[in-house]
């Protein structure tokens, strides 16, 4: 079975502009059989910037064809629902939505922020072992 992995903003940007942890994960799933994506409220905040052309195309070649996973309208909903029941401030709507994607794609999400994802019950994080 081919692991799915989910990216945040915060890992992306790590990944790709400094060479630490971040991006050592990146190089090393991009030698697996592996299946890379973010939803489309990341790759928003990703791409808001500020990006030069070259690091747009660098980030989206690591993503799957289809990998910008859309916000629907049933994604929006179930997103919501696991907002109000955290009790969370509006400062983490965005992690919140981009965790829902995750788990709905049955992805592992990769952070360069865990304390954005604290609380959410059956997220799974990070590179499986």
């Amino acid at each position: 079975m081919v692991t799915r992995y989910h990216l945040d903003t915060d890992f992306l940007v790590k990944a790709l502009l400094s060479s630490g942890r971040e991006r050592a994960m990146l190089v090393r799933l991009s030698d697996t059989r592996c299946e890379m994506e973010m939803s489309s409220i990341a790759w928003y905040e990703f791409c808001r910037g500020p990006r030069t052309p070259e690091q747009l195309a660098r980030a989206r070649a690591h993503l799957e064809a289809d990998g910008i996973i859309p916000f629907t309208e049933d994604l929006a909903e179930r997103a919501a629902e696991l907002f109000r029941g955290l009790g969370s401030p509006r400062k983490r709507a965005a992690d919140v939505a981009i965790a829902c994607a995750a788990m709905e794609r049955g992805a592992r999400l990769l952070t360069g922020n865990l304390r954005d994802y604290s609380g959410l019950e059956g997220l799974a994080l990070g590179i499986e072992r």
